[in-house]
C-alpha cells in the first residue's frame, strides 16, 4: 500500500505552483463507476485545469489508498494523503454531533438533505468537524442516497417486521429503531452479510440503492422497501496539514473543484439511483414503495412513543445534546415534505 511521507508531500505542495508539477493523492473505497468517483476524478480534472497542470489530483478507487473509511480517516490526520471523503458515520466517533443522521426518518428526501448541508446547519457541522478533528478541513458534501431494508421475505410495513434479524449500522438510534419494531438488530462486516443472507443467519440488511446493486446483495434478499430511513452523506475532506502549506491561488482552486465535483457527484447519483431502481426491478426484485400510509406506520415506529422501547420513541432515547439541531432540521423538512416514490 503506497504511502508518502508528510514531509515530502509538504514539499512538493509547496512547490504546485511553480516549475514542477505535482501529484496529490484522494483516496475513496467507492469502485470505479460509482458517482463519488465519477466525482473525484471530475474534480482533478478541474484542479488540473485550474494551476494549468501543476496540480494533478490522482484518484485511488476501491480502497486501494490506505484500505476502508477508518484508514482513510487517519491518513488524512496524518497527513499521508492529501484528499478523501468519508461517511458522516465514520467521524461520528470522534464528532458526537453527526450521530444525528442514525435517527430514522429524520430527513425527508434528497431536497432536504441537500437544504441543511449547503445552509447554515451545513455551515456548522462543518465548523464543528473542523473543531472536533483540525486536522482536517471540510471541502464539501457527497450524497450517497438514503438507506432502505433489503430482506429476504416481504415488509411492506412494521407488521411484517417482528422476530427479523437485520444487519444495520452499528449505531445506539438504529438499534433502538429496530427495537421497536420488535427486529434484532445484528451487526456483520460488510463484505461478509451476502453469504449471512444465503445462510439465514440475516433475514435483511440496509444500503442506499446504488451501493447494493455494486453489492449484489439482492441476490439472497430480493424484497426492497424504499423507506429511505436515514441518510448518510460523504464529507469531502482535505488534510490540513496540505491545505496549510498551499498558496492562496491554489487554495482557490481547491475549493473551485471541490464545489464544480460535488454538485456533479449530487446529479450523478440521483441519475445513478434512478437507474439502480430499473436494475433492481430487472433482476427481478420485489419494489415496496413508500406511500402516504405505509410511511406514516413506520414513523410512528421512530417518532412514537411505544411500549417496546419503555413507552418512548427513538428520539426520546437519542444524544439530548443534539435536540436543539434535530429540531432546527425537522422544521426547515416542513419545506421539502416526502415524495411517494
Amino acid at each position: 500500500m503506497l504511502k508518502k511521507g508528510i514531509g515530502l508531500l509538504l514539499v512538493l505542495l509547496f512547490l504546485c505552483t511553480s516549475a514542477g508539477a505535482v501529484t496529490l493523492e484522494a483516496a475513496t473505497v467507492h469502485e470505479e463507476g460509482h458517482p463519488t468517483v465519477s466525482a473525484d476524478r471530475y474534480f482533478a480534472e478541474r484542479m488540473a485545469e485550474a494551476t494549468g497542470n501543476a496540480c494533478e489530483v490522482k484518484v485511488g478507487a476501491a480502497g486501494s489508498l490506505y484500505g476502508d473509511e477508518n484508514g482513510i480517516l487517519e491518513a488524512l490526520i496524518r497527513g499521508d494523503v492529501a484528499i478523501g471523503h468519508v461517511s458522516v458515520r465514520i467521524l461520528t466517533e470522534k464528532v458526537p454531533t453527526l450521530s444525528v443522521f442514525s435517527l430514522p426518518f429524520l430527513f425527508n428526501g434528497d431536497a432536504h438533505l441537500q437544504a441543511v448541508l449547503y445552509g447554515l446547519t451545513g455551515q456548522k457541522l462543518a465548523e464543528i468537524i473542523e473543531t472536533r478533528i483540525p486536522e482536517v478541513k471540510v471541502l464539501g458534501w457527497y450524497n450517497c442516497g438514503g438507506r432502505c431494508f433489503y430482506t429476504r421475505t416481504q415488509v411492506a410495513s412494521p407488521f411484517d417486521m417482528p422476530g427479523l434479524t437485520l444487519c444495520t449500522e452499528n449505531t445506539k438510534a438504529m438499534q433502538d429503531y429496530l427495537k421497536a419494531m420488535g427486529a434484532a438488530h445484528q451487526w456483520m462486516a460488510r463484505h461478509t452479510v451476502y453469504s449471512a443472507l444465503f445462510q439465514g443467519v440475516l433475514d435483511g440488511a440496509e444500503t442506499d440503492l446504488v451501493s447494493l446493486v455494486y453489492l449484489g446483495d439482492y441476490d439472497g434478499a430480493r424484497f426492497i422497501l424504499l423507506d429511505r430511513h436515514t441518510y448518510a452523506p460523504e464529507v469531502l475532506l482535505v488534510s490540513r496539514a496540505v491545505y496549510d502549506r498551499m498558496t492562496e491561488q491554489d487554495r482557490q482552486a481547491l475549493t473551485d473543484a471541490a464545489h464544480a465535483a460535488e454538485q456533479m457527484e449530487w446529479e450523478t447519483f440521483e441519475k445513478a439511483e434512478e437507474e439502480a431502481i430499473q436494475s433492481l426491478r430487472d433482476f427481478g426484485c420485489t419494489l415496496t414503495f413508500m406511500d402516504g400510509g405505509v410511511r406514516q406506520a413506520f414513523t410512528e415506529k421512530a417518532l412514537g412513543q411505544v411500549s417496546e422501547l419503555g413507552g418512548r420513541s427513538v428520539y426520546d432515547l437519542a444524544d439530548a445534546a443534539n435536540a436543539e439541531l434535530v429540531e432546527e432540521i425537522r422544521q426547515l423538512g416542513e419545506s421539502y415534505p416526502p415524495k411517494d416514490r
